[in-house]
C-alpha cells in the first residue's frame, strides 16, 4: 500500500541555529502555518492555484504522495535517456517541449518547470537566462531517481513551489559498486544512425573503509538530424560535454558527508531563436554557448535515532549563456547572462511514534547579471534576491487505514532591482494531504494547499534591452492547488485516477511588457491548469504493461495561451497517452520493450486564429542483451520513431505564430546502437 513519503527537504542557511530551533518549529509551524497561509491568501490579490507535481530524487527510494510520480532507477535503465525528454516519456502528465537539450522545457500538468521548485542533488535550479533557451538542460546519464509531486507541495520541498517541485538525484559510488568491490565502473559507446554521430560515457568508482569516490564524463558529437520527411533540421547538431565527481565518507555509526561537483556545456550553431526551428524573417543560425557548473556538500545520518535525524546541505550553482550575434549584420547584438545561486538547508526529522515530523530552515541567494551592447542602454545590469524560510511537515498514520501529511512554511524575501529599487516580502504557505483505505484494494486520497511565490528574477539576457525596466507594482505571486483521486490494486493490476485544479494569480512574465521606452517588470497573467490523470499497470512476472493518460486544459487570463508567449508559464496540452510494454528472459539475459505516445487533436489554437493541432502517434522499440558468457557486456538497439512520422511535439512552441518560419520537427526514424562494458 502506498504511503505518504518524505520529499527532499529544502535548503538552508545558518544550520546551527536551524537545528536548535527545529523542536519549536515542529510544534508551532504545524499548528499555525497552514491556517495562516490560507488566511493570508484570502487577504491578498496574489492568489494562485496549481496542481501539485513534484519530481524529486533522493536516497530514499519510496513513493511520492498519492497523485505524484516516481521514476525509479529501473525505469531510467529501460528508457536509456539521451535527454531529459526521454526521462518522462512514460508519464503523460509530464511533457517536455523541444527535441534538443538546449531548447527543452518541462511542463508538469501544463505548468513550466520555472514555476516549480527544481533541484539537482539539492542544488537550486534558476532558469531565467533567455526565454528562447530551454529551462531543463540536464544530462540524464547519471540520474538514479526522479520524483514528481504535483501542486500540493510539502513544506520541506522548498520555497516558491507554485506548481510543485522537481528534484533529481544522481548516482553515488555505492550505486555503481557491490558492497565488497573496491573499484569498478562502466564504459559505453553509442552510434546514432540519424545524426551519424557517436556518444561516449565513462564512469569509475572506488570505495575503501567508508571512503568512496566517483568520476563520470560524457562526450557527444552529433550532426544535424533529419525529420520524418527526410529534411535536415538545421541547428540540432550536438557537441555537449558533461562531467561529474563525488567523494563521500560514511562512518560506522551512519554519519555520511558527501561533496560533489558537476559541469555541463552545450555549444553549437543554433537557430536564431534556439527554441524555434526557423524564423519567417530568414535570420541565419548563430553560435550559442551554454554552461552550468554546480558544487555542493551535504551531511545526513543514515542510522538516526527517534529524535535526531539531521540533514545539512550547502550548494552553489553558476549558469552562463552567451548569444554573440542575436540578429547579425548591422543589427548585431551581443547578449550575455550569468546567474549564480547559493542555497542551503538545516533540517531534522523526529520519529513521534505515529509518524515523522520534519522541521528546519532553508535559504537561497540568487544574483542574475546580464550585459548587452544595444544603444543607448548598452551595459551590465543585475538583480538579486535572498530568501530565508522556516518549515515543518508532518507525515502521520492516524490509523492502519488512514494517513495524513500536513505542514507549512514561512518565507521572508529581499529583492533588489536593476535600478536599486528594493522590496521586502513575507509569505506563508500551507498544505494537507490525506489517504484512506476504503477496503483493502481501494484507497481514496485528496489534498489542498497554497504557496507563496515570492519575487522571481527577471530574464537576465535582456535586462534593459528593449527599454528601461520599471518595478512599479511589482508584487509576489500566490498559488492554490487542489487534487482528489482514488487507487485500486488487485493482484497484478493497479489503477489510479485523479482530478486536479491549479491556479496562479499574478504569475510573472519574466521578460516584462514593453510600453514605449519602458519595460513593465510587474507584467503578470492568471495561469490556470485543470484536468485529470489516469493510469493502469499490469505486471505478470517477467513483463509488464503500463498506460497513462492526461487531459490538461491550460488557460492564461481566461483564454488559450499562445505557444510563443507562454515562456515561464504554460502551454497547451489537451489529451496525451503514453504506453510502455516490457518483457525479460532472465535466463537468456534478454530484455525487449516499447514506448508509444499518442496526442489527440486539439482545436484550442483556433481560438487565437490558428489551425488546430493534429493527432500524432509515435512508437519506439528497444532490445537489450547481456550474454551469459560475457556478463560484463551489454548490447542494445533502440529503434526510435519506428514509423518515421513527421510531427511537431505537442509542447514545442512556434506552431501558432506568423513570425516563426517553421517550428521544430522531431527526429525521424533513428537507430541507436550501443555497447556497454562493466569492469
Amino acid at each position: 500500500m502506498m504511503q505518504l513519503s518524505k520529499a527532499a527537504p529544502p535548503t538552508n542557511r545558518r544550520p546551527v541555529r536551524g537545528l536548535c530551533r527545529t523542536t519549536l518549529l515542529a510544534g508551532v509551524a504545524l499548528a499555525t502555518l497552514p491556517v495562516a497561509a490560507i488566511a493570508q491568501e484570502q487577504n491578498t490579490k496574489d492568489e494562485t492555484v496549481l496542481a501539485p507535481i513534484e519530481v524529486t530524487a533522493s536516497q530514499d527510494t519510496g513513493q511520492t504522495a498519492a497523485g505524484g510520480v516516481t521514476i525509479s532507477q529501473e525505469s531510467l535503465d529501460r528508457a536509456n535517456p539521451q535527454t531529459i525528454k526521454d526521462v518522462f516519456a512514460g508519464e503523460a502528465s509530464v511533457q517536455v517541449g523541444g527535441p534538443t537539450a538546449i531548447a527543452q522545457k518541462v511542463y508538469v500538468q501544463g505548468i513550466e518547470n520555472t514555476k516549480l521548485n527544481v533541484q539537482v542533488d539539492g542544488t537550486r535550479q534558476v532558469d531565467s537566462t533567455y526565454h528562447h533557451i530551454g529551462t531543463a538542460i540536464i544530462d540524464p546519464g547519471m540520474l538514479k531517481a526522479v520524483r514528481i509531486e504535483s501542486g500540493v507541495t510539502p513544506a520541506d520541498a522548498g520555497p516558491n513551489a507554485l506548481g510543485g517541485s522537481i528534484a533529481y538525484e544522481t548516482k553515488d559510488a555505492r550505486d555503481i559498486l557491490d558492497p565488497n568491490d573496491p573499484f569498478g565502473g562502466w564504459a559505453k559507446i553509442q552510434y546514432n544512425s540519424n545524426t551519424k554521430g557517436f556518444t561516449e560515457w565513462l564512469t569509475m568508482a572506488g570505495q575503501q573503509d567508508g571512503f568512496e569516490a566517483l568520476a563520470y564524463i560524457q562526450n557527444s558529437n552529433q550532426s544535424n538530424y533529419k525529420d520524418g520527411d527526410g529534411d535536415e533540421v538545421i541547428g540540432t547538431a550536438d557537441g555537449g560535454e558533461n562531467g561529474m565527481g563525488k567523494v563521500a565518507f560514511t562512518g560506522n555509526e551512519g554519519s555520511r558527508i558527501e561533496a560533489f561537483a558537476s559541469h555541463l556545456e552545450n555549444e553549437g550553431v543554433r537557430p536564431a531563436r534556439p527554441n524555434f526551428g526557423s524564423l519567417a524573417g530568414g535570420q541565419l543560425p548563430q553560435w550559442i554557448s551554454y554552461k552550468d557548473t554546480s558544487i555542493g556538500v551535504s551531511y545526513v545520518d543514515e542510522m538516526p535515532t527517534d529524535l535526531l535525524a539531521p540533514e545539512l546541505s550547502l550548494n552553489y550553482s553558476k549558469t552562463e549563456l552567451h548569444v554573440p550575434s542575436l540578429q547579425g549584420g548591422p543589427n548585431f547584438y551581443d547578449l550575455r547572462s550569468e546567474i549564480e545561486t547559493i542555497n542551503g538547508k538545516a533540517a531534522n526529522t523526529f520519529d513521534i511514534g505515529m509518524g515523522d515530523v520534519t522541521a528546519g530552515l532553508d535559504f537561497y541567494h540568487d544574483e542574475a547579471t546580464g550585459s548587452q551592447n544595444r544603444s543607448p542602454r548598452a551595459g551590465t545590469y543585475s538583480e538579486t534576491t535572498t530568501n530565508i524560510g522556516a518549515f515543518s511537515q508532518a507525515r502521520l498514520s492516524l490509523a492502519d487505514d488512514w494517513r495524513v501529511s500536513f505542514g507549512g512554511r514561512a518565507d521572508r524575501q529581499w529583492f533588489e532591482g536593476l535600478d536599486g529599487t528594493e522590496f521586502e516580502e513575507f509569505g506563508l504557505s500551507g498544505n494537507v494531504n490525506t489517504e484512506y483505505d476504503v477496503i483493502e484494494t481501494v484507497t481514496v486520497y485528496g489534498g489542498a494547499g497554497t504557496q507563496f511565490g515570492g519575487l522571481p528574477l527577471g530574464e537576465s539576457a535582456i535586462y534593459n534591452f528593449s527599454g528601461i525596466w520599471n518595478y512599479d507594482g511589482f508584487s509576489p505571486s500566490r498559488s492554490k492547488n487542489i487534487k482528489a483521486g482514488a487507487r485500486y490494486t488487485e493482484g497484478d493490476w493497479a489503477f489510479d485516477g485523479n482530478l486536479f485544479y491549479n491556479k496562479i494569480d499574478d504569475s510573472h512574465d519574466l521578460t516584462g511588457t514593453v510600453v514605449g521606452s519602458t519595460v513593465i517588470r510587474n507584467s503578470t497573467i492568471d495561469l490556470v491548469t485543470k484536468g485529470y490523470n489516469l493510469s493502469s499497470t499490469y505486471n505478470y512476472g517477467p513483463g509488464f504493461a503500463r498506460l497513462t493518460y492526461s487531459h490538461t486544459d491550460v488557460e492564461t487570463n481566461g483564454g488559450a495561451p499562445l505557444s510563443t508567449n507562454a515562456s515561464y508559464q504554460g502551454v497547451l496540452q489537451g489529451d496525451m497517452f503514453s504506453l510502455e510494454i516490457g518483457h525479460s528472459w532472465d535466463d537468456l539475459g534478454l530484455r525487449v520493450g516499447s514506448t508509444s505516445e499518442l496526442a489527440l487533436s486539439n482545436d484550442d489554437p483556433e481560438k487565437n486564429g490558428f489551425p488546430k493541432l493534429d493527432t500524432y502517434f509515435v512508437t519506439n522499440l528497444y532490445g537489450e542483451w547481456t550474454p551469459a558468457s560475457l556478463s560484463a557486456v551489454t548490447l542494445r538497439v533502440d529503434a526510435l520513431n519506428i514509423l518515421d512520422r513527421d510531427y511537431i511535439d505537442r509542447t514545442t512552441p512556434g506552431y501558432d505564430s506568423s513570425q516563426v518560419g517553421e517550428p521544430y520537427h522531431e527526429p525521424g526514424r533513428t537507430f541507436l546502437v550501443s555497447a556497454k562494458v562493466a569492469f
